[in-house]
């Protein structure tokens, strides 16, 4: 990821601040509240501010985990986040839809 894309993600990052986690519990909820700008993907920076946000991830972990999960095109679709909260039992997805629920 270059520094532009990154740095042109602050606007998303400022705009996301503290979040709520009382959503219906699917995944199509659970993309959508880290889907920001509501564009139908998630970019790095939403996906990095959005796992920083209760403080328990550093950016740094939210980028290479971002980077897993997003592929060469760096955008995470809905399709790829329920593959990857299917199939690689993504455990802190699951543990907020719970807590959610």
């Amino acid at each position: 990821m270059t520094k532009f894309k990154i740095i042109s993600g602050v606007a998303a990052i400022v705009a996301l601040g503290s979040f709520s986690f009382a959503y219906a519990g699917s995944p199509a909820a659970y993309f959508e509240k880290i889907d920001a700008n509501a564009n139908g993907s998630i970019s790095q920076a939403e996906f990095v501010s959005y796992k920083t946000a209760d403080g328990k991830h550093t950016a740094e972990q939210a980028e290479m985990k971002f980077a897993k999960l997003a592929g060469d095109d760096a955008q995470l679709s809905l399709a790829e986040f329920e593959a990857a909260m299917h199939h690689r039992g993504d455990h802190d997805c699951k543990d907020k839809m719970k807590s959610s629920s």
